[in-house]
């Protein structure tokens, strides 16, 4: 089972899209598209979002 969290891209710009983007813009954050569909992220793509969201990634008490 997959718990990760699931990113979307934009049709019209192409830029990623996270659900916190999706929660504050209703779509893309960058062209403001509520178009978006369901994405892989290559390996700098993953590095770009752990740095914009660094809390979401630490551990969590219940793992200590």
């Amino acid at each position: 089972m997959d718990e990760g969290l699931q990113f979307y891209r934009c049709i019209l710009c192409g830029s990623v899209v996270s659900v916190w983007d999706i929660k504050e813009h209703h779509g893309c954050g960058r062209c403001k598209n509520p178009r978006i569909r369901p994405s892989e992220l290559s390996l700098w793509e993953k590095i770009v979002q752990i740095l914009k969201h660094p809390a979401i990634w630490k551990w969590s008490e219940e793992s200590l």
